[in-house]
Parts: C-alpha cells; structure tokens; sequence
C-alpha cells in the first residue's frame, strides 16, 4: 500500500512588520485540494499555521523536524508532498557554492530560517527509495534552487504528449472578479535588512549583515540552520588556529597559518570559501567538506531525489494578493492558481493527474490572463517534468 504524507506550512507573521495575509488561507486551501484530488486523509498531513497558537507553530525547529519525520518514516514507493507559503529571502553565503554569494532560504515564523543545506541534510535518505516521490511547493521568493536541481525549460508540453490542462473562462473570469478593481499586493520577499532587524528585536542587540550567521546561531542554538551552525563550527577552529598559532602565525608569509586563519574568517563571514589544503604537511582541517571557489558542494541531492515548484523566476517576486483589501480573502497567486488549475484538469479528466510540466505551463498562462507578472518554475530531473503531479 502506498502511504501520502504533507507537510503543508502557513506563516503570515501576525503582529510584526513582515506581516502577509494570505498564506493561512493557501494552506487550507492547498489540503482541500489534496484530499479532493490526491487522495490525502485528513491525518496524512501535518498543518502548521501562525495564526492560531492551539497548534504546532511553524518555527524553524519544527518544521525540519516535521519533515524528518515525514522522511524517516517512508518506505520506498510513498507519496511526500511539502507545501510553504510564507517570505523566501537571500543571506550572504558563507562559503562559495552560490554563484552570487547568496543563499535562498525560505523563512518560518520565528525567522530561523530554512536553507537548502537544511534540505539536503533532510532529504538525502531518499536517495536509497528511488520510488518515493517528493514534492515541493514554495509560494515564496528566493525559492530557487533550494532542492539543488536544475530548472526545466519549459517552453511547450512535451513533444507527443497531452496538451497542458485547460482553465475554463469561467474561472478565469471569476478571479479576476474576485481580485476586484483595487488590487492590493504585497510580495513574499523578506529582505536581508529586515531579516536583521527581526533578529535584532529578539536578541536585543544590533545584528549587522556580516554577523547575520552568528546571530542566528545565537538565536537559535543547535536549532539554526546548517549554514548558519557551520559558521560557529569554523569560526572556533579558526579562533582555536590563532590561539595555537599565536605570534608567530603573524609572522609567516603567504599561505602560513595567519593567512589561512583570515581566508577561514572571511569564509564564515560570508566572504568566501574556506581556504584549500596545504602542500606537504596535511592541509588545513577547515578545508575539510568546504566547496572551492566556482564548483559546488559534492554531496548535492541525487538529482531523481524531488520536485520544485516554485512561485516565481529569480528577477521576479511571488504576489500576496488581497482582493478587494479584504484580508480575509487573500491568497497567495501561485497557490490560489494552482488550485484552479488542477480543478478545471480534473474536471475534464478524472482521475489523470497533469504532469508537472503540463501543470507548470498552465499555472502560468492563468497567473498571465489575471495580471499577475510572475512565472512559477519547475527545477527537477528529466525523468520527474513529464511524471505526474504528485502521484505515481
């Protein structure tokens, strides 16, 4: 028997200065549409939303751990699915395995944010269930590349195959209505300053871009994420090297301990990589698992391992739209216009889930004909685009 799990993930951030209104309602939306659909029961999914505190909060902690937990109990031929609504953001990546020196993460409620090292870390067992399919939905910004994958290209459905899923006129009429004459948009970027001053407010103290790391590993502890408990890490064994090193560190030339110790320090202040190992004598310990400049990291996700949609292109911003100014009613648009899309397909075709890269395009001419300048993407291998969504 093959199981469904989800993890479905809300977070409006009531009450502080990144507020977005529409990321509840996608949730509830999002596991209507499974249940309706998809054949998830109601105790398949695990929904984590910030505007009830009743129920399990979608911290940074808890969602990894929901996902964990999610992971590690799967046996091969199971059915993941990951939904997130919420702010995506970008920080200074401390090593080189970003070609722009950023990291995408997406940000839960307490701001301890989720990075794709976190991801990695979560979803690497699955390796080993070549049959268990993940799905990711990221209705944020700055979701790129955060299951490692590379983005299809899509520009049509697949030679030979069905046509992407048509939306009725009806419903596309009926959004636009409900979107009314006054749009109100926010965008689901968080960004870096604001992260910081978050962060400020809860430390106390002032966070500066260079220590936005420390700081979230201050914050957070062993529960910040991997990038950010990898600075503390490699931050000590540089202080420990200048201890050891001392004086005479200083005095070396180029390449002696002094300079490797700064190359490390600028490496966990997100100015570059760790430094490389050292000719004759074992090398520099902190080089150990840290990517060189230009190359990515080795032990990216198996390339079968997941599906990513995410809620726009890079130079783009995924919309929170409230209609009508009426909070109650906003939604975020990649997540409202993937629900009508899988609607209107399973309408016309029971029971036939569309493939990812059908239901991409979809998705994007209905975000295309109600106004929204976004262009969700789909980053997975070859074997996943033309796969149907979700299922087997």
């Amino acid at each position: 028997m093959v199981n469904k799990k989800a993890v479905l993930v809300g977070c409006n951030y009531p009450g502080t200065n990144a507020a977005l209104n529409g990321c509840v309602n996608d949730v509830h939306g999002i596991a209507d549409m499974l249940k309706m659909h998809f054949g998830f029961a109601g105790n398949d999914m695990t929904i984590m939303i910030d505007t009830d505190k009743s129920t399990l909060q979608p911290t940074g902690k808890n969602i990894k751990a929901e996902l964990a937990k999610m992971v590690s109990g799967a046996v091969d031929g199971d059915i993941l699915f990951f939904h997130f609504s919420g702010h995506g953001t970008q920080i200074p990546s401390n090593n080189d395995d970003e070609d722009d020196g950023k990291d995408e993460a997406i940000c839960p409620t307490d701001m301890n944010v989720i990075a794709d090292d976190d991801l990695r870390i979560i979803l690497s067992p699955l390796s080993k269930q070549p049959k268990t399919k993940f799905t990711m939905v990221a209705d944020c910004c700055h979701s790129g590349t955060m299951l490692d994958h590379d983005e299809v290209q899509i520009t049509g459905p697949k030679e030979g195959g069905p046509a992407p899923p048509a939306v009725n006129a009806q419903a596309i009429q009926d959004m636009l209505a409900s979107l009314g004459a006054k749009r109100d948009f926010k965008n689901r970027s968080l960004p870096a300053n604001d992260l910081m001053g978050m962060l400020s407010d809860l430390l106390g103290q002032p966070v500066e871009k260079g220590g936005l790391r420390s700081s979230m590993s201050q914050a957070f502890g062993a529960d910040a994420s991997a990038k950010s408990t990898d600075y503390v890490k490699y931050a000590k064994m540089a202080m420990d090297m200048l201890n050891k090193n001392g004086a005479a560190g200083g005095a070396s030339g180029g390449g002696g301990p002094m300079d490797m110790i700064m190359k490390l320090l600028k490496g966990c202040m997100g100015g570059g990589g760790a430094p490389a190992a050292s000719g004759g004598g074992g090398g520099d310990p902190a080089a150990a698992g840290k990517p060189q400049a230009g190359k990515k990291p080795a032990n990216l996700l198996d390339p079968d391992v997941g599906i990513l949609i995410t809620g726009c292109q890079d130079k783009e911003t995924s919309a929170d739209a409230c209609p009508s100014g009426d909070p109650s009613q906003a939604y975020g648009a990649l997540s409202n216009a993937l629900q009508v899309v899988v609607k209107s397909h399973f309408e016309s075709n029971p029971g036939a889930p569309p493939s990812y890269r059908n239901l991409v395009l979809a998705v994007r001419k209905t975000l295309a004909e109600t106004k929204f300048a976004q262009n969700p993407c789909l980053e997975c291998s070859d074997k996943h685009a033309d796969s149907a969504f979700i299922l087997h």
